[in-house]
């Protein structure tokens, strides 16, 4: 039988001793010179985020025999890529083949 977790519901938590105090924390802060003020910014611009496949891509599902999925993920490592790749590249020759011209993969803008 599993065990019940403990109960917090009745600990009650006292003040913090030896704890410092806020003043001193700034006085220490204050005493701190920096050698020589950078010309950079003390942090960097945060770098903007691509797009995710998930915002640019609409998802398809579709149902596979388990033998055929097994088949497509050793292949997948046997070729050392994922099984998604090897579908696009087929879904994309089927697109040639039956003169489609839209773009298969969608582009996040980032390199693949």
């Amino acid at each position: 039988m599993a065990k019940k977790p403990p109960s917090y519901e009745n600990m009650v938590l006292g003040p913090i001793e030896n704890a410092p105090a806020a003043p001193v924390a700034a006085e220490v802060a204050a005493q701190m010179v920096p050698a020589e003020a950078p010309d950079t910014p003390p942090h960097p611009a945060p770098r903007p985020r691509g797009r995710t496949l998930k915002d640019v891509a609409d998802p398809v599902m579709i149902y596979l025999n388990p033998a055929a999925v097994k088949a497509l993920k050793r292949y997948a490592l046997d070729q050392n890529t994922k099984v998604h790749s090897l579908l696009l590249e087929a879904i994309e020759d089927w697109f040639k083949r039956h003169g489609l011209r839209e773009p298969v993969r969608a582009d996040t803008g980032r390199p693949r």
